[in-house]
């Protein structure tokens, strides 16, 4: 049996996909969230076999979790399920070594082939990707760029960024409320204080801490101890 947690910010996609696996007798869905914060305690608590996580959460690239997932659940295989087929997103999902980087419109019978594949040990790359990942690896080479030196030293924003020491209690509040899934309108509910403050709020965060979405915030939030999952 093959376990799978299903990550989409859309509620419809999520349950579509839901009930398409669920028809395989040999998929058991143990999982699913609607962001990175769900994300990662889904991994964390029931070390599925399979994540199928799109692309974007919430408008925010969620390429950055992959490897906070893996570090949490070694075993366990990420799959970016997408409709996304620029070359900077794919490169940047790339970097991160995903076990299937998947086109949406492939279809759910293809979805169902890629995963038994993924998960006797494949890495699987749609056809619409993999053609552009050749003009990716050119334009790097005419650049003087390499794949794997690249991959290897790049580092995440939030892997160097300390709490700063101009950051306010209300402010920490706020990025573990972000880091938990919370709306703009729901923490500005929480705090008691309008939505224009709260998104006030959430700019200050980002210029203090050099983060630009709520994945990195999600995971800033974790490595620095201001929520656990």
């Amino acid at each position: 049996m093959i376990t799978i947690a299903i990550i989409d910010s859309n509620e419809t996609a999520r349950y579509t996909i839901k009930d398409s696996l669920s028809s395989q007798s040999d998929f058991d869905i143990i999982g699913i969230g609607k962001d990175c914060y769900e994300a990662l305690k889904i991994v964390k608590n029931k070390q599925p076999d399979i994540v199928i996580m799109d692309i974007v959460l919430r408008d925010e690239d969620s390429v950055a979790l992959i490897p906070l997932l893996k570090s949490l659940s070694p075993r366990t295989s990420i799959v970016l399920l997408t409709d996304i087929e620029d070359e900077e997103h794919i490169y940047k999902a790339l970097i991160q070594r995903p076990a299937g980087y998947i086109i949406k419109h492939s279809g759910m019978p293809t979805l169902c082939r890629d995963i038994k594949h993924i998960y006797q040990g494949d890495c699987f790359i749609s056809s619409q990707v993999a053609s552009k990942i050749c003009v990716i690896f050119s334009q790097m080479e005419k650049r003087g760029l390499y794949p794997e030196t690249h991959r290897y030293t790049a580092k995440q924003p939030y892997e160097e960024v300390r709490i700063p020491s101009c950051i306010s209690g209300v402010e920490l509040r706020i990025i573990a409320f972000i880091a938990q899934g919370y709306s703009t309108h729901e923490i500005a509910e929480k705090l008691s204080i309008t939505d224009a403050t709260t998104r006030n709020y959430i700019s200050i965060v980002m210029r203090k801490t050099g983060l630009h979405n709520r994945a990195q915030l999600t995971i800033f939030a974790i490595r620095h101890g201001l929520i656990s999952v």
